[in-house]
């Protein structure tokens, strides 16, 4: 075999090619029939272990994400195994698509005539797909390292097989993270809880899924077969400014990068401690993203339009190409003598935390880096700094802008403008990456201020709390940014505490909800074999007037009670409804002496299992004495009679119209006809998850802000409360969705303020151009 990848146009390739393809899609097929064969064990360690997770007593958000996640799988196993071979297919055919390509590459790769910048914008940096990069790859790593010796000797052969002289593990299609991703994608596939998708996804471990081994044996097996020897692993030793390998979940895009040569073996080629950088994340991933980031920062004025680098700038201030690839340096440290005035700014800050607010004072009035930019020490500065200065302004104009804070808290907050921009100047990661220590502690203390209500006052704990953990800010840092992990670290503490002590106040309220909820689905149940039973009798032998409210009212209960129950005990279920079906037999006549015989010999414990019935759901006094004095008549009549009554009395007449008004009643419930058309508020409504948080308006004087702090398993009930866990209330979904319409409810926005406020700058940005 040619020790040479294989190329799409070159007709030697394709001639060895067709073996290799061939024999890729065998250990395609074998892949998946072992996930076939292992779907139900794959699942069921999955769930065991999100058990296991659980009692360990994580914070109520994640368990409440476990939860849901092992109960999803559990119910919707069949929609979600689907779901995975599907993604699993697909993802391995793309993965040999890269590894294999069918047609040349040689259109898009020379197409390099226009400016890579123009019609670029920042709408196409898809930072969920980057974040689910990372979420893939922090995963990958654990089951990479677990078979790393039986991954490491498939990623050998499968070189050799290539053509390829160095082995790579990103074009092995059945490398653990191909595996990982389409659980991923199966999991969002098949439209369950996206909020317990990461939750879900970090509980992944290969020691507590179905064993990979037997399947990397096999593949081995199959290519030593097929003559396929290992060769001697050969590593790149990476330069210092390379990335680590994160691989989009798009594998048709994510290797393009390997066509300049960049490889990756087992987890020796791995960089863990620089997975949080933006810079590493997006580099790799090809030179879209990558000159996305480029023009990210030159509209914000942190680095040169031209490509080169500006005398304020310094070296490596922008991405350059390296073999084919946008590759970045790092940019210049901040200026000393800039770093030493924000310095004196900020000691000044703290001399200025004591200042009382003035009546009608806005907090955009201190926007201390919009002010300063006018100062020489500021015009004295790089260009650099200058842009990262320009760009924060614009942010706290986004934060002291945003209604959800309270006032009170704008100015709090405001007070870290100085500290937040040495930090940024620190580490230029501020404006790409979410995990920058500085843009963590301002996105979690502006997503906290929205649960203060300023009656609470300035004595309130979460007050107290994040204006002790501005202070600490201003007084203790320096140029460690390991402060704002610190002080990050307390505050989430603090917030776990509270929220620990809410959950704990409405557990009571959300049992009596979910009990509420369990019977509701309960007496659906029972209103569907009510009905089935009733449609299945015979034309000649309808169901007796009288039964019909009874059946579709106290007996339909007794039936719901009973199906609550049904996983711990069948019985008092299959009582229940052979009861049912006996009792409208028996109000039938009985034309053979051996049907009253039978009936005769039915009457003692049938009447006992109604009347135990009854009992349990307390049906008492002249209602049940009535329906009992019926029942006997009808029995008796039933015995006596040879065929049917005629309906000549005005009492049959009344109860043939009591079973009618039953029976529309109960086609209205199994139809479950609501009043109104499904609008956009009804979807709004169907994608509200807990955490969110509301403003509501009681009347027309009076605004609450109140907290999505719980939803029922089936959606039917969405209880609300303040920050402590008070003042609850609950509403179905239909209802939440009629508050939407006539704006009575108002949704706040909280997704991170910083990523909200660079949105918006870009956004600006290009309506100027566009202008």
């Amino acid at each position: 075999m040619a020790n040479r990848p294989f190329s799409a146009s070159d007709p030697a390739s394709r001639d060895l090619r067709r073996p290799a393809r061939h024999l890729l899609r065998s250990l395609i097929g074998k892949t998946l029939a072992f996930f076939v064969e292992r779907e139900d064990d794959n699942l069921t360690r999955v769930r065991e272990h999100l058990m296991d997770l659980l009692d360990a007593r994580p914070s109520p958000v994640r368990a409440q994400n476990l939860r849901s996640a092992r109960q999803l799988l559990h119910k919707q196993a069949d929609v979600f195994n689907r779901a995975f071979q599907a993604a699993l297919q697909t993802s391995m055919d793309e993965e040999m698509r890269a590894v294999l390509p069918e047609a040349p590459a040689s259109a898009v790769a020379n197409d390099t005539s226009a400016d890579p910048l123009d019609g670029m914008t920042l709408s196409l940096i898809d930072v969920c797909e980057v974040e689910r990069i990372l979420l893939v790859d922090r995963v990958a790593q654990r089951f990479t390292a677990h078979y790393d010796a039986s991954v490491s000797a498939l990623t050998q052969r499968l070189g050799v097989l290539l053509g390829r002289d160095v082995a790579a593990l990103s074009s092995n299609p059945f490398r653990p993270e191909v595996f990982v991703r389409a659980f991923l994608l199966a999991w969002e596939n098949s439209g369950l809880d996206k909020q317990a998708t990461e939750d879900l996804m970090l509980s992944l471990d290969p020691l507590h899924s179905i064993d990979l081994t037997p399947l990397y044996a096999d593949l081995n097996a199959m290519l030593t077969h097929a003559g396929i020897a290992a060769q001697p692993a050969r590593r790149v030793i990476k330069s210092e400014g390379a990335g680590s390998s994160y691989l989009p979940l798009s594998p048709a895009s994510a290797h393009a990068h390997l066509q300049g040569g960049e490889m990756r073996s087992g987890l020796g080629d791995l960089e863990p401690e620089r997975a949080r950088s933006a810079w590493d994340a997006l580099a790799p991933a090809g030179r879209s993203i990558a000159s996305h980031a480029r023009q990210f920062l030159q509209r914000l004025g942190l680095a040169s339009s031209s490509g080169q680098n500006d005398s304020g700038a310094g070296e490596g201030a922008d991405w350059t190409p390296a073999d084919g690839h946008e590759t970045r340096t790092y940019l210049a440290s901040a200026d000393p003598e800039f770093m030493g005035y924000l310095g004196d700014l900020q000691a000044g800050a703290q001399a200025e935390s004591a200042e009382r607010i003035l009546p009608g004072q806005h907090p955009g009035d201190r926007n201390v880096l919009r002010q300063m930019r006018d100062r020489d020490e500021v015009r004295r500065a790089p260009e650099l700094d200058r842009g990262t200065v320009d760009a924060l302004a614009e942010v706290f104009d986004f934060v002291f802008a945003d209604q959800a804070i309270p006032v009170q808290m704008k100015f709090v907050i405001g007070r870290l403008q100085i500290p937040v921009l040495k930090a940024a100047m620190i580490d230029r990661d501020f404006f790409l990456s979410a995990d920058h220590p500085a843009r963590r502690l301002v996105d979690t203390l502006a997503q906290a201020s929205i649960a203060w209500a300023p009656e609470k006052g300035e004595s309130d704990p979460l007050y107290v709390r994040i204006e002790n953990t501005v202070q600490r800010v201003l007084t203790e840092f320096e140029d460690d940014l390991a402060l704002f992990s610190e002080l990050l670290a307390e505050f989430t503490e603090f917030l776990f505490e509270t929220e620990q002590q809410a959950q704990g106040r409405i557990e009571p309220a959300v049992d009596h909800e979910r009990v509420g909820e369990s019977f509701e689905q309960a007496l659906a149940h029972a209103d569907e074999v009510i009905h089935a039973r009733i449609a299945a009798l015979p034309s000649e032998l309808p169901l007796a007037p009288f039964l019909a409210p009874f059946l579709t009212t106290q007996w339909r209960e007794v039936l719901a009670r009973a199906w609550l129950n049904v996983q711990a005990s069948a019985a008092p279920w299959d009582s229940a409804v052979t009861s049912m079906d006996q009792l409208i037999w028996s109000t039938q006549p009985k034309t053979r002496i051996e049907e009253r015989r039978q009936l005769v010999a039915l009457l003692p414990e049938l009447v006992r299992r109604l009347n135990a019935g009854l009992d349990a759901i307390e049906w008492v006094g002249e209602p049940r004495a009535t329906f009992t004095r019926r029942l006997i008549a009808t029995h008796m009549m039933a015995i006596r009679m040879t065929q049917a009554a005629s309906v000549d009395s005005m009492s049959a007449a009344l109860e043939a119209n009591a079973g009618k008004e039953a029976m529309n009643e109960l086609e209205q419930r199994r139809s479950g006809q609501l009043a109104g058309s499904v609008d956009d508020f009804d979807a709004m409504a169907q994608s509200f998850t807990r955490g969110l948080w509301f403003d509501f308006l009681l009347d027309e004087h009076t605004q609450h802000r109140c907290l999505l702090s719980w939803v029922s398993p089936m959606r039917t009930r969405l209880l609300f409360t303040n920050r402590d866990g008070f003042d609850a209330f609950v509403r179905s979904e239909r209802e939440v969705a009629a508050l939407l319409r006539h704006g009575r409810l108002h949704v706040i926005d909280q997704q991170p303020i910083v990523s909200r406020a660079l949105d918006r700058i870009m956004s600006e940005g290009e309506r100027k151009q566009v202008a």
